[in-house]
């Protein structure tokens, strides 16, 4: 009868030492600082595929509609390149916004109000 107990306290005794490595490590992955930075890094990582997906997105489109501005040249008929616009307007617009920031910066610089 004595053996009993004394072989279950050495086998509770190996499974806390096995498990105490584990314990330590749970709680080093749960400590808030670690989960802020694992939080952080995740963010950043969906942040950059999300402009990856969203650049190769837009360069398909401006190649479709650039595409579309030759055909519909040579054509003499603007209608594919409306649909084209219609569709996804973005690269259209992004065009528009960086010709309007370049004449502004060209008038600016041409009337001598730089101010640097």
């Amino acid at each position: 009868m004595n053996e009993i107990p004394e072989r279950i306290e050495r086998e509770m005794f190996e499974i806390r030492s096995r498990m105490a490595p584990d314990v330590k490590d749970l709680k080093k992955h749960t400590e808030p600082p670690v989960l802020a930075k694992q939080a952080g890094q995740k963010i950043k990582d969906r942040v950059k595929d999300a402009a990856i997906r969203f650049g190769k997105s837009l360069a398909d489109s401006a190649r479709r509609q650039a595409r579309m501005a030759g055909e519909a040249g040579k054509k003499r008929d603007p209608a594919p390149f409306a649909d084209a616009v219609k569709s996804d307007p973005r690269p259209l617009i992004l065009l528009a916004v960086f010709l309007a920031v370049s004449l502004m910066m060209a008038r600016k610089i041409s009337n001598g109000t730089d101010q640097d």
